[in-house]
């Protein structure tokens, strides 16, 4: 396993990980996303086939892996801004736990778009 797939696994890691809060959190309601608990869990849908596509092509270092790489790579950053600075509420999201994961997002986002760009170019 190279470096890009081993960052490209731990990223989507933290992102489900954030998405498991997001959900006992509540999220569709501090983003007003319609559709409540049912609305959410369809949204992700797409998601998760997206990032478990990814983890395979990424091993196979495919363009489209490399693609996906930079996309969950950007994802990684949105825990961060979503929570931290542009719908930041002291009551929520702010666990030790909850604060791991979102930072974490940031680093293993950061290196899978750092490297999937440099596999693609």
């Amino acid at each position: 396993m190279g470096a890009v797939t081993f960052f490209y696994i731990l990223n989507a890691t933290m992102l489900l990980l954030h998405e498991m809060e997001s959900a006992y959190e509540k999220e569709w309601e501090i983003l007003k996303l319609p559709g409540h608990i049912s609305g959410f869990l369809l949204l992700h849908v797409p998601i998760l086939l997206l990032l478990l596509y990814g983890a395979v092509e990424m091993e196979k270092q495919s363009q489209i892996g490399m693609v996906l790489g930079i996309i969950s790579g950007i994802g990684g950053l949105i825990p961060f801004l979503a929570h931290k600075i542009l719908v930041k509420r002291k009551d929520q999201f702010n666990l030790v736990l909850s604060n791991i994961i979102i930072y974490g997002n940031i680093l293993t986002g950061i290196a899978v778009l750092v490297l999937s760009i440099r596999c693609f170019l």
